[in-house]
């Protein structure tokens, strides 16, 4: 605890420093709980969360689900699906649970970023409260797993770490966010500049940690799927894929801004104007520290919060107004919008120089952060996306399971979900097919479009489920199933094709089609189909 905080910190008594933190984490449990751990499993969820189930069997992301992102979301939902085998519980909440904890810990890492940037006990829960304030981010602390979560946590780690010039792991982190999503890598790169920049002397000894500390998660990573026999679908899936086959609607720069702030606006709603003001605080809190330094300007650019935060903001900012796709792109922005109003209350902080009038801006602080955790969890509470659709995703799951005929395969193309609550595994790793990966597949096949269709039918699927897919071969997909005698229709919302021997099974496993999605799945007497256990599931 000593080295811990910095100088100005140490000098007065601890405790205001560890009620601050004990103070972000209650909040923040307080506000992320306010959303069901029953809440909808969207297909990107289930993505890392069937690639973190394989895992725990013993086989390698990207050996069971192509994914083009980098494998750490995978790796630690396979962690919680370990866990949950030990234990004896759901995995899917097991994982979940895992990833609500780097949730918390990211309002943790936020608050005692602020506080040391700006010495302020009061500036870091400032942070932290308006942090975990932010609804993108809250509502997928506990219904997640999203990849962005763990990597906004390293990213924030990272940035701690460089401040106290911690290089080696301040790298390290840095890389584990690199790990998490690809555009994090200047987490990784900073900490190496700054080693370079920053250090009074052993430059170069400085330099070698640093390298060694981003070097060393990348090469853990790479010998365990080379010890997997993997590596080839590593670096397809994470690099290859992302750099050659991706595909994005095209936009003009002007249209991806009104995204970016359309987005903000619908799925961060109150918290987005908390969002535009944090960062335009943080902005004029840099603006004053160059100008404040005007007489050393070389100093004041290299300032911690200029060379660590700013820079990363501003390359941040670059990718996204190159590729942003949604709510969770939001999410490596949102701690400097928090920083900005623990500057703000820094700074204020530091120009009352009465006592009294100190004291009296701490109480208005104090008072404010408590109004916005009332609000937020008020607005939380209420929101769509506290839901117990989960339960009802399991009841489909329950019904897809029923009809599966034995020694014949259940095959999902476009939303992996019927196999992560089935507890089923894929025949093919090609299950997410957006974004392009159905033209890589199909590139990638032999006997193109053909081959495909060849694979599947070499599996004797029973059923087949089409989920969230709008690529180039879905119409060709869904045409040559229905030429090939499967008939389509729905259990509960997912869509699917059913086999002509699976569809005379229906009737005895009390199961039936409807020709539209309903909530639930329907009963051969056409009540709702409610039983969420089929087996371990």
């Amino acid at each position: 605890m000593k080295n811990f905080w910095p100088p100005a910190l140490r000098e007065r008594e601890a405790w205001p420093n560890l009620a601050g933190g004990f103070a972000s984490v209650a909040v923040a449990v307080a506000l992320y709980t306010r959303y069901s751990i029953y809440s909808k499993l969207t297909r990107d969820e289930g993505i890392y969360t069937y690639g973190g189930q394989q895992m725990a069997h013993g086989v390698a992301p990207y050996a069971s689900i192509v994914d083009a992102k980098t494998p750490g979301a995978s790796m630690v939902a396979g962690l919680g699906a370990a866990v949950a085998r030990v234990i004896g519980r759901n995995d899917v909440l097991v994982i979940r649970l895992v990833f609500f904890a780097c949730a918390v810990l990211t309002v943790l890492a936020v608050y005692v970023l602020a506080a040391r940037l700006w010495s302020s006990v009061l500036g870091g829960l400032a942070a932290a409260v308006v942090f975990a304030s932010f609804q993108g981010f809250a509502q997928d602390a506990l219904t997640g797993p999203d990849a962005k979560t763990p990597g906004v946590l390293f990213a924030v780690v990272s940035m701690w770490l460089a401040v106290r010039r911690k290089w080696f792991w301040a790298a390290f982190a840095g890389s584990l966010a690199f790990l998490f999503w690809q555009p994090l890598v200047i987490y990784a790169v900073i900490p190496v500049v700054g080693a370079v920049v920053l250090s009074s002397g052993q430059r170069w000894r400085a330099l070698a940690l640093s390298v060694a500390g981003a070097a060393a998660p990348l090469l853990a990573t790479v010998i365990y799927f080379a010890a997997e026999g993997a590596l080839g679908k590593f670096y397809e899936s994470a690099f290859l894929f992302p750099a050659e086959g991706l595909q994005r609607a095209p936009e003009t720069l002007g249209h991806r801004l009104q995204v970016i702030t359309g987005v903000v606006r619908n799925s961060y709603h109150f918290s987005g104007a908390l969002f535009w003001i944090g960062l335009v605080l943080l902005v004029a809190a840099a603006v004053v520290a160059v100008v404040g330094g005007r007489s050393d300007w070389r100093a004041a650019l290299r300032d911690p919060l200029i060379l660590v935060v700013v820079v990363t903001l501003v390359v941040e900012a670059a990718y996204a107004l190159y590729d942003f796709q949604g709510y969770p792109d939001v999410y490596p922005f949102l701690p400097y919008a928090a920083m900005g109003f623990g500057a703000a209350v820094a700074l204020a902080a530091r120009w009352l120089k009465n006592p009294q009038a100190r004291r009296g801006a701490a109480v208005a602080v104090l008072a404010t952060a408590i109004a916005l955790t009332v609000v937020s969890w008020s607005w939380f509470t209420n929101s769509p996306a506290n839901n117990d659709a989960l339960r009802r995703q399991r009841a489909a799951a329950c019904a897809i399971k029923r009809i599966v005929l034995p020694g014949t395969s259940l095959y999902s193309m476009g939303d992996p979900n019927p196999f992560v609550l089935t507890g089923e595994r894929s025949p093919d790793r090609y299950i997410y097919l957006g974004a392009g990966v159905d033209t890589w597949k199909v590139n990638h096949t032999k006997g193109g479009f053909d081959g495909w269709t060849a694979q599947i039918q070499a599996h004797h699927p029973s059923v087949v489920v089409v989920g969230i897919w709008r690529g180039d071969y879905r119409k060709p997909m869904d045409d040559w199933l229905t030429a090939s005698g499967y008939q389509h229709g729905f259990l509960g919302w997912y869509g699917l094709y059913v086999s002509p021997q699976a569809r005379r099974l229906m009737p005895s496993e009390g199961v039936r089609l409807t020709k539209a999605a309903t909530l639930w799945p329907h009963t051969a007497a056409g009540t709702r189909l409610t039983r969420t256990n089929c087996g371990r599931y």
